[in-house]
């Protein structure tokens, strides 16, 4: 089979881009993990900072070099820290190293499961290339995400849809990651796959389960009633009562560079805004439970009556790809939507850039819709000019995909 030459420099690129961000950057967010794994690895308790404790994190402590609360930055279920524990028992430098790689492989594999039913190398090339001019897509790899993976777990689900089994259990996956993500659950329901819907609820419970076997029922208990709440009212940050005394960290003798693990890192490379949370944008100082949590309740309640309308609408012309629209916007919404939402969840998007290539062939498109998503994506793209642009953008996004998705319901083939 002929090779895209586009596809295969945006993959280049790409590669070379995380290489030189593992080599570079301290990759923070992946810095959290890895310390969380460490915490872990000693029967400590991953939420918390463990500023004071030597360790092999940042300036000999077990720290991630960047957070400043009582509380440490990770915010995933339990049983996501034990994974990170044979990570954490390798350098630093070899653990984000094998961890960009993983990143990497799981949005190749990502990107041909989801561009199969685009015309298979076209659709291959237009994700690529589309990934290769996405900022978000290299601020997740210069933060050291993991939302790559979680757009491998989706990219699975929506494959295996008329397996609801193995379907729902990608779902859940993704969701023990982003707990944002247990709404596309009745997303699904909605349109038609209960199955799917119920096979997420049974292994979500079977996960919970685990980590009460694995982490003790104590552990499990205070994610669910203490880490969730305050990561659903603030994300990773916290009140002023929250913060360390600053006399526990240690001296910054560069504010640019990072001591971890022994080798120094830039802290951050690129000083453009990451939050891509509409809660945040509402009220960026003082977050109160309706601001957080009603953006993500409105997005929700209407998207499940867009794909209930959607399914009533038959199993006419383009249904496939308008179901397919749809799971990628609601994936959108619940990062946008989140108090959590950052711009490298934004890769949750590059599906629809495939879809979104072959809507021009169908001529009874609403114009507005179509100009509106693609001058959201193109918003999206860009490194973010201000805090909220992202939040916007992808707000806009959401609507003109769900738009179109909706079109052939409203005017019938």
């Amino acid at each position: 089979m002929r090779r895209s030459p586009a596809a295969l420099a945006a993959v280049v690129a790409s590669a070379a881009a995380g290489a030189w961000f593992a080599a570079r950057a301290l990759q923070q967010d992946f810095a959290a993990y890895w310390i969380a794994g460490a915490a872990r690895r000693a029967g400590l308790d991953p939420y918390v900072n463990h500023v004071d404790l030597a360790g092999p994190g940042a300036g000999g402590r077990l720290w991630d070099g960047v957070a400043i609360f009582r509380h440490s930055r990770f915010l995933y279920p339990p049983l996501a820290a034990d994974l990170f524990r044979p990570l954490a028992a390798l350098p630093y430098a070899t653990a984000k190293g094998l961890f960009t790689a993983a990143m990497l492989a799981a949005w190749a594999a990502a990107g041909w499961i989801a561009s199969d039913d685009r015309g298979g190398r076209r659709g291959r090339a237009v994700y690529f290339v589309a990934s290769a001019l996405f900022f978000p897509f290299y601020r997740h790899l210069e933060r050291g995400q993991i939302d790559l993976l979680i757009l491998l777990l989706l990219a699975v689900a929506w494959r295996a849809r008329a397996r609801p089994l193995a379907a729902g259990a990608a779902l859940a996956a993704a969701a023990a990651f982003k707990p944002a993500l247990a709404g596309l659950v009745p997303v699904v329901w909605a349109g038609g796959r209960g199955r799917t819907a119920l096979s997420a609820v049974a292994v979500g419970v079977a996960l919970a389960g685990a980590t009460a076997l694995c982490d003790g029922p104590a552990l499990l208990r205070a994610y669910a009633t203490g880490v969730l709440p305050r990561a659903s009212l603030y994300g990773e940050g916290g009140t002023p009562a929250m913060l360390l005394p600053e006399g526990q960290f240690p001296a910054a003798d560069d504010e640019e560079t990072t001591l971890f693990d022994g080798r120094r890192y830039r802290t951050a490379i690129g000083g453009a805004p990451a939050a891509a949370s509409l809660p945040r944008l509402l009220a960026p100082e003082a977050p109160t439970p309706a601001s957080a949590r009603l953006p993500f309740v409105l997005a929700l309640g209407a998207l499940v009556l867009c794909a209930r309308r959607l399914r009533d609408a038959g199993t006419g012309d383009h249904q496939g790809d308008r179901q397919a629209l749809l799971t990628w916007a609601a994936a959108v919404a619940c990062v946008v939507t989140s108090p959590a939402g950052w711009v490298m969840g934004l890769v949750l998007a590059l599906p629809l850039a495939p879809l979104y290539a072959d809507l021009p062939a169908e001529r009874r498109l609403p114009a507005g819709a179509a100009l509106a998503g693609a001058g959201a994506w193109v918003a999206l793209a860009l490194p973010q000019p201000f805090a909220g642009w992202a939040a916007v953008a992808g707000l806009v996004l959401v609507t003109a995909v769900v738009s179109i998705a909706l079109r052939p319901a409203a005017v019938p083939t």
